[in-house]
């Protein structure tokens, strides 16, 4: 029992002593690894994220609908902004106060000046620029249509924002229209095909897919010609974001034979469009939904052609293009979202962490066996002086006292713990106090003395 209660006595001070020399170094490496989160580690990503879209009835709340489902099975939030179209969503991008940091943004709808300040994450569809006219079958050419009443799309679309552009260049100028008593009419996509079927416009510019109500009515309407640009090359090569899409004949309806002709369109993408505040860890995400709605295809789009690089405006997010290059992360293949997503922001703390731990181990070591060797070599000054005695005469007095402070050392030695390692420096200082007291004994030494320090 006595042997068991001394040896947890001797762990006890083991441990204490631990204590003392490795606490300080501990709270240090504490404090510096919380510094380092705090000033060098991103922030989490956001459990939401609010995409604009743009009319209900729209492509794109449908889109945005999808990926909303898809988001929420790793537990994040979409919020879906409804807005008049591309340019609004621009504007609200560009907007810190909007809340707003991800949008569907129609090819052809972002100025200049908002290029360097967004960011693609990919081209998702395209949507074929579709111009229904009344008149002359034949007309081929958009300069066909100067003088004639055109609704080319709400204010805040990005129809309207393409359409304005293809046509200016047709010379089909806001001021000519005006001049010619036609000015344009910005009808939302149900108005303006209404208006054309009832003749209160010549012409309708719709950017919508190929199911749409409005565009299926206007192929089987009387009297309502779909235009199949002619000159559609030069537009391509004069607008990157462009491309063509060819109509075959019968595409969209085999048994009503429509088209009745082959006919080629241009087509604008829908690309998703972020600004600074989207987290860079929810654009694999994002892109992973894109995939999920879009590589399936469509009756234009080719199976797993979208979501895509090209034809984008603004330049590709760091990230986006990380992600479309090598595909997902290692983390991410191994982890779900949210673990992984943590591993991979404090992946930037593993070098302080690691140099923290170094010096921890580099200084608290060393000063753990300073501390454990000066328990033992303390006790070195009272042999110093007993031996310093013994060079004079000393009366018996003090020579009884020597001898009882010897002893008395003997015994705290006893009660001294000190780690295995230290136990050969501990038996020394017993052999070197045996040494004098037997001196001040009047015993003759069995073994010689060390130097006297």
């Amino acid at each position: 029992m006595f042997k068991l209660v001394r040896r947890r006595e001797v762990v006890e001070g083991y441990r204490r002593e631990l204590l003392r020399v490795w606490t300080p170094f501990l709270l240090l490496g504490l404090v510096a690894l919380v510094a380092t989160y705090l000033l060098f580690v991103e922030p989490p990503p956001p459990r939401q994220v609010t995409i604009a879209t743009g009319q209900p009835t729209g492509r794109y709340h449908a889109f945005a609908e999808q990926y909303r489902a898809y988001l929420a099975g790793v537990g994040i939030t979409v919020e879906i902004r409804e807005t008049a179209g591309s340019a609004e969503n621009v504007a609200l991008l560009l907007d810190p106060a909007s809340g707003v940091s991800l949008a569907f943004v129609q090819g052809g709808a972002m100025p200049p000046e908002a290029r360097d300040r967004l960011s693609s994450l990919a081209s998702v569809y395209r949507e074929p620029l579709w111009v229904f006219h009344r008149g002359d079958a034949a007309d081929d050419r958009l300069t066909d249509l100067a003088g004639k009443r055109l609704s080319i799309g709400p204010e805040g679309s990005g129809t309207r924002e393409v359409v304005q552009q293809l046509l200016a260049d047709s010379g089909v100028t806001a001021d000519a229209q005006a001049a010619a008593g036609a000015p344009f009419e910005g009808l939302p996509d149900r108005e303006a095909a209404e208006a054309l079927l009832a003749g209160r416009v010549d012409a309708a510019f719709f950017i919508v897919g190929p199911r749409s109500a409005q565009v299926q009515e206007l192929l089987r309407a009387e009297g309502v010609h779909l235009m199949s640009l002619r000159r559609h090359e030069s537009y391509v090569r004069r607008y990157p974001y462009l491309s063509t899409v060819p109509l075959s004949e019968g595409l969209l309806d085999l048994g009503r034979n429509i088209p009745p002709a082959p006919s080629t369109l241009l087509a604008p993408p829908a690309a998703l469009v972020a600004n600074a505040t989207l987290h860079p860890a929810l654009i694999p995400l994002l892109i992973e939904a894109a995939r999920a709605a879009h590589a399936p295809g469509n009756l234009l789009d080719a199976p797993g052609e979208f979501p895509s690089t090209r034809f984008v405006e603004a330049p590709l997010h760091p990230e986006a293009r990380r992600y479309h290059e090598e595909g997902p992360s290692f983390l991410r293949r191994v982890l779900p979202f949210w673990p992984a997503s943590m591993v991979s922001r404090l992946k930037v703390m593993l070098l302080p962490l690691a140099t923290v731990i170094f010096s921890i181990f580099k200084i608290a070591q060393p000063l753990y066996n300073w501390r454990i060797s000066a328990r033992i070599y303390r006790h070195y000054e009272v042999l110093r002086r007993a031996q310093r005695e013994l060079s004079r005469p000393v009366d018996p007095a003090r020579r009884a006292e020597l001898i009882a402070t010897l002893r008395q050392l003997e015994d705290n030695l006893a009660a001294l713990s000190v780690p295995l390692g230290a136990m050969a420096n501990l038996y020394q200082l017993y052999l070197h106090l045996g040494y004098v007291r037997r001196q001040l004994e009047g015993e003759q030494p069995s073994v010689p003395p060390p130097p006297a320090a």
